[in-house]
């Protein structure tokens, strides 16, 4: 005996019940004083993110919070924006996909592989024939296979859209978009890198306790804790003076210098994906914006289309876009 069913499936149910329900006044609650294009581009990627929990395609285990995480808002530019951004070069600042740990120079874990491929997928939307894509990133593992993840995304959406006569470009590294540096034990690494010395010395120090700990030891010490503790040690890097870390500001500066170096090697018609770490990324938005506006998940961007003159550009973060001067036009004496 056979049983049949006229019902929809489970994930097609549950994409008809949401399509139905209203999502603006959800989507807007308590921002009321944010500009109606922010408040536009926030209601627009909530709907697309209850859709990407509906998709098929997605991997097992998928979650709404995961599906906020895989959709960022699309941006509203004010009008006095778009005839000034229109022969502009793209440029996306994407973080790397979901790695396997931060206390090594880990990989991307598989669903990280995923994020970064279905990245590529959604920006290759936004490609027209005879464009150019690059793809520089940090030297890390985990920013490297994300550019390659990304590139591949991008190639295979070509196919499936039938854009032709795009040149994509391999991914290659770029010390301007490394990660925040730490200045461990007279030699100047990466923030995870600095970990498994600073782990090592730390433990000796807690077993034996004998003398008093470099100061490098203990900023890290307090940098973990924060991370061990659920915490956002990010926010204490941006916020807390220390010296054993590079500055948030110079950071910015060496990534605004990577940017507009990567803009000026390109002939228009480009599109720059660059694929990194979110402190610094984190950095630029909010050195941008005046505050901090919180964490980039994993492959979400911040869009930056830098203008002709190379000295003033457009930066758009979670739907919010503002002008602003490139910072490295100036050089103080203390930079340097």
């Amino acid at each position: 005996m056979s049983i049949t069913r006229d019902d929809a499936p489970l994930y097609l149910a549950k994409y008809e019940r949401r399509k139905a329900e209203p999502v603006g006044p959800l989507a807007l609650e308590g921002h009321s004083e944010e500009p109606s294009f922010v408040l536009r581009a926030r209601e627009r990627s909530v709907l697309r993110a209850l859709e990407e929990l509906d998709r098929i395609d997605s991997p097992p285990g998928r979650t709404e919070e995961f599906a906020r995480e895989t959709v960022s808002p699309r941006e509203q530019f004010p009008g006095e924006f778009r005839k000034r951004i229109t022969t502009s070069i793209d440029v996306r600042l994407i973080r790397h996909g979901q790695t396997q740990g931060y206390i090594t120079d880990g990989a991307l874990t598989p669903l990280g592989h995923w994020q970064a491929h279905r990245k590529g997928q959604d920006l290759a939307k936004g490609l027209k024939e005879g464009m150019t894509v690059k793809f520089p990133h940090a030297p890390t593992a985990r920013a490297t296979e994300t550019a390659t993840g990304v590139r591949s995304g991008v190639l295979q959406a070509l196919s499936r859209y039938g854009i032709v006569d795009v040149n994509v470009e391999e991914p290659y590294p770029v010390e301007a978009f490394k990660n925040f540096q730490v200045w461990a034990g007279g030699r100047e690494v990466d923030v995870t890198a600095a970990f498994q010395e600073f782990a090592q010395i730390h433990e000796g120090y807690q077993r034996f306790g004998v003398g008093d700990r470099p100061g490098w030891i203990t900023e890290m010490n307090r940098f973990y804790r924060v991370l061990q503790a659920g915490g956002d040690p990010i926010t204490v890097w941006l916020t807390q003076p220390l010296f054993y870390f590079e500055p948030p500001m110079i950071v910015v500066r060496r990534h605004w210098q990577g940017i507009t170096d990567a803009v000026k090697d390109s002939a228009p018609g480009t599109a720059i994906y660059m694929c990194g770490h979110s402190g610094p990324i984190r950095a630029v938005a909010a050195s941008a914006v005046g505050h901090d506006p919180g964490e980039p998940n994993n492959t979400e961007d911040v869009r930056i289309k830098v203008y002709d003159d190379h000295e003033h550009a457009v930066l758009t973060y979670r739907g919010r876009g503002l002008e602003l001067e490139i910072p490295t036009l100036a050089t103080p004496t203390w930079y340097a």
